[in-house]
């Protein structure tokens, strides 16, 4: 190798270093924000099915017969 070919070659080699490692801390800065997001997302969910049985709790009490009774008596 010449020393023309080996003084163009060492800026492209940094250039494209550069490159990956820039792509590297790009991908390790996502990976982070995924599982940071996926706890958020378990959290969320958990919440959200605690909402749907109170709602079914709610559900259940309002369809009673013994709460229409109830409103029907306080009617009067």
């Amino acid at each position: 190798m010449n020393p023309g070919t080996l003084a163009l070659l060492i800026p492209i080699l940094a250039i494209v270093g550069g490159y990956i490692v820039a792509i590297m801390k790009i991908r390790e800065k996502q990976s982070i924000a995924n599982s940071a997001q996926a706890v958020e997302n378990q959290v969320l969910r958990a919440e959200l099915e605690n909402l749907r049985r109170r709602v079914e709790v709610l559900e259940q009490l309002v369809t009673d017969d013994g709460f229409q009774l109830k409103r029907e008596f306080n009617r009067v």
